[in-house]
């Protein structure tokens, strides 16, 4: 089966009863592809990332983690078999079936209940997630989750909102303080968004720990989208502001310089 074949799977629903919506992008008032719209930047950043830290590497099961509506997942099928795309969000799934119906290989999975990988144990030869930390207050359960369902020796790349970034390290220098360990809300509301939808920044150093605890070494790391900055957007042009991306992502990564850190982390027991 090609990857070019039309592609007729039908979106299967974790149910759980859980009380406590997640589907906050099923928000009637918000249009999560709207949001990317003038964000190429952070966009090409990402997908400069991914490429650099799946670089000579291939999967026979992946899956991207809270993909939305597939914004990232062909880049993960260029280096996957088969890819299961999970969200909490029906109105984005439905989306991504229509936007990704050349592949074949895809299979959609909604999930309404946190800390819920969609798989049995060690399935997952890859598992992908990139922007879902900020609506998580503990990641701790979700990273041990990603454990469970990574096979032995299976990989993840995990992206986190990072707290610790250049200008934040700044301003708390300037305050006389040190960037908080624990998680730091950032408010509840964004681009039209409802109210109840949470969002955090978290410490890398944090995060490492976490991962650590719940049986995820980290071998690599990238700083990513170190010039999102609207002046910059303003006055540079987006091939160079990517050419520099690309080159900075490696170097900057060990002071956590950017807005968003990726993690490779292998599965160990």
């Amino acid at each position: 089966m090609t990857t070019k074949e039309k592609n007729t799977n039908k979106t299967r629903t974790l149910n759980n009863n859980n009380q406590e919506s997640i589907a906050y992008y099923d928000d009637k008032n918000h249009d999560y592809e709207e949001f990317w719209v003038g964000r190429d930047y952070e966009h090409n950043s990402e997908i400069i990332a991914l490429k650099k830290l799946l670089r000579n590497k291939h999967f026979s099961l992946a899956m991207d983690y809270g993909g939305g509506y597939g914004r990232i997942s062909p880049a993960i099928l260029e280096h996957a078999d088969r890819l299961i795309l999970v969200d909490p969000s029906i109105k984005q799934l439905n989306i991504a079936k229509e936007r990704l119906k050349q592949y074949a290989n895809i299979d959609y999975v909604r999930v309404d209940k946190k800390n819920c990988v969609p798989v049995a144990d060690n399935s997952l030869d890859l598992l992908v997630m990139v922007r879902v930390s900020h609506h998580l207050a503990e990641p701790g359960d979700t990273f041990k989750e990603i454990a469970r369902a990574l096979k032995p020796q299976g990989l993840a790349i995990i992206e986190i909102a990072n707290e610790a970034h250049f200008v934040n390290r700044m301003k708390y220098l300037k305050q006389m303080k040190n960037v908080p360990k624990q998680s730091i809300p950032i408010g509840k509301r964004a681009n039209g968004i409802t109210d109840s939808t949470p969002f955090y920044n978290h410490n890398p150093k944090t995060i490492t720990n976490l991962m650590v605890e719940n049986n995820l070494q980290v071998i690599d790391k990238l700083s990513v989208s170190n010039l999102r900055n609207q002046y910059l957007k303003e006055h540079m042009s987006i091939q160079r502001m990517l050419a520099l991306e690309k080159f900075f992502q490696g170097k900057l990564k060990v002071v956590d310089f950017g807005p968003s850190i990726f993690f490779l982390v292998k599965k160990v027991e």
